[in-house]
């Protein structure tokens, strides 16, 4: 019987070529799904955002300007009102709208001008500004360089044609209290009382409470508007105070925030043994009262 040949291996040829073909399709497809080229020719290419992104951002310099136009937008008051426009109720508001034409100053010797320039050597004036159980009192005269008198021009230069100042030498609330038509006069469209100083080194602080509450009701009937002014601090060589400034102060804003008054206090404006008080510690220098008028001026808010 013949003999079959045996039968040669059968070698198989791998496509190459495909191989590489495939690989190369793996890497354009790798290349595709991380490079993603596509995204700059759309828009949509993240460092272009981020380009984007910073310019559009604000600088810092733009961010305060912005912040800056927008506060004054919010700050700015409508058209026709003021910026700092006061109380129409208060001292400062009523000038400012020209309702005030008399202002009348009840005080003592501080008000009066007592050892300022020219006080006793310039003749008081005609005008009476007591005549009652203590006799009769004249006014300081306009020239004597006290707060008071500068408070007058101020007024005047306001609208104000008839300015009083019936500060009297010694006088107290006690005085306002027990006779105040001979001291208030007759009505006026403001009142300002500064009074106390001598309170303290004569009555207790009750007494003086007391005082103060039916003198000040008593003004308030005169006048369409009252103003309550605590007198400066003193450590005074020519009496004996009972109790310290500040307890007047006390029950003077105490009583003027009951009534619904305008108060403003002048406790810490003098500076005891300074060129601001005269030798008696309690008297105002001529500095000293240019020191009040300037605090009394300022924290009112008269513009």
């Amino acid at each position: 019987m013949a003999k079959h040949a045996a039968p040669k291996p059968t070698t198989r040829h791998i496509p190459y070529a495909g191989i590489i073909a495939a690989v190369v399709a793996c890497l354009v497809l790798a290349a595709l799904l991380f490079l993603h080229p596509w995204e700059g020719l759309l828009g949509n290419d993240p460092s272009s955002d981020k380009d984007f992104e910073s310019s559009t951002q604000p600088t810092t310099e733009d961010a305060s300007s912005q912040q800056l136009a927008e506060s004054t937008e919010e700050s700015t008051p409508p058209e026709g009102i003021a910026a700092s426009e006061p109380d129409p109720a208060s001292l400062a508001g009523m000038l400012a709208a020209g309702s005030v034409t008399s202002i009348r100053v009840i005080g003592d010797s501080i008000t009066a001008g007592y050892l300022t320039d020219g006080y006793g050597e310039i003749p008081d004036t005609p005008t009476i500004v007591y005549a009652g159980s203590e006799g009769v009192y004249h006014e300081t005269a306009p020239e004597v360089r006290c707060w008071t008198n500068d408070f007058r021009s101020y007024a005047t230069d306001h609208g104000v044609t008839s300015f009083v100042n019936a500060g009297i030498c010694g006088f107290r609330m006690q005085y306002l209290a027990e006779e105040p038509d001979a001291w208030l006069g007759g009505d006026t469209d403001v009142i300002v009382v500064m009074l106390g100083s001598n309170d303290a080194a004569k009555e207790s602080v009750e007494d003086f409470r007391s005082f103060a509450e039916t003198a000040l009701t008593a003004a308030e009937g005169h006048c369409a508007h009252l103003v309550v002014v605590s007198p400066p601090d003193n450590d005074r060589t020519d009496a004996v105070n009972l109790y310290g400034m500040d307890q007047i102060d006390s029950v003077l804003a105490e009583l003027s925030a009951a009534h619904g008054w305008e108060h403003v206090s002048l406790l810490d404006v003098l500076q005891i043994v300074s060129d601001d008080l005269n030798p008696d510690q309690a008297h105002p220098t001529t500095s000293g009262s240019d020191k009040l008028w300037e605090a009394f001026h300022d924290r009112l808010g008269l513009a």
